[in-house]
């Protein structure tokens, strides 16, 4: 989807796929990413009610909870259908009445689309109305919000339309995945240095290493950095990544993640290695203070 206003535009990706527990809940991640960056995720319920979200975490793989939780979207949606949600997400207070105004036709650069039409009134934390159009089996195809002002000065309105329909990304085949001798990784402090899997906090510089063998000549190589259990993450949060492409069959190289601002987190982290999506090694580690 297409993010819209006089002065930006960007691309806002959402991806379904894989589950959080909360509070001992198996929840499902819907991921959002702006221009290809994390933006935040939604963790939800997907059944009869409709859709529900129980908790999010932020860009950085902070988890807030929703309480109560938030109904996105109430089934069976009729004409004339409303739902309620005050209470807070984190620690801000929100107050929001939903109505389904009925069905259109509604046009995106994906294509036509009957929807369902839902309005939002929102007036905590700041006044602003949401018009979501809703297609069962496709999900939200545009949604337009205003943000007013005190005055009922308009602040801010920003349009997202749906710029081509959802598809399925086949997963990889575990029997297809790469034979774990063609590839051999490892950590270390320094670019050459020894392989280790612990680290103090103020390690200027992780390096990831790996080395390939009898691979295609053009094979994606990916590293990411996962956060197990650490402080104020959510378990298994990705962190971060990076890729390179091989120019031989035998190759190496190296990812190297540098300190963030203020020191590495202590921690349980593991850094995954694919090879064209396919698990192809992995590291454990841990960060300590």
């Amino acid at each position: 989807m297409t993010e819209l206003n006089p002065k930006d535009r960007f691309t806002v990706t959402y991806r379904v796929g894989g589950t959080q527990s909360v509070d001992g809940k198996d929840l499902l991640k819907l991921d959002i990413y702006r221009d290809g960056a994390p933006a935040n995720t939604d963790l939800i319920t997907v059944d009869e009610r409709g859709v529900i979200c129980s908790a999010r975490t932020d860009g950085k793989g902070v988890l807030v909870k929703l309480t109560p939780p938030q109904t996105m979207l109430a089934a069976p949606l009729k004409t004339g259908g409303d739902w309620n949600f005050d209470g807070q997400i984190g620690e801000t207070k929100v107050s929001q009445h939903y109505q389904v105004a009925g069905e259109e036709d509604v046009d995106v650069p994906a294509g036509k689309f009957h929807a369902w039409r839902i309005h939002c009134e929102q007036t905590l934390p700041t006044a602003a109305s949401i018009d979501r159009w809703f297609v069962p089996g496709t999900g939200f195809v545009k949604v337009i919000t205003t943000i007013n002002g005190p005055s009922g000065l308009l602040l801010q309105k920003t349009s997202l339309n749906l710029k081509e329909a959802p598809k399925i990304k086949a997963q990889p085949d575990a029997k297809a995945a790469t034979e774990p001798e063609k590839l051999s990784v490892g950590l270390s402090k320094e670019l050459a240095g020894n392989f280790t899997t612990t680290f103090a906090s103020n390690t200027p510089a992780i390096y990831a290493r790996w080395q390939s063998r009898g691979l295609h000549v053009g094979a994606n190589i990916r590293v990411v950095w996962i956060a197990e259990n650490v402080a104020d993450v959510a378990a298994d949060y990705e962190i971060d990544d990076a890729s390179t492409v091989t120019t031989a069959s035998d190759a190496h190289g190296t990812f190297t993640l540098s300190q963030p601002e203020g020191g590495w987190t202590p921690g349980d982290y593991r850094v995954q290695f694919y090879v064209d999506d396919a698990p192809a090694g992995m590291v454990k580690l841990k960060i300590s203070k």
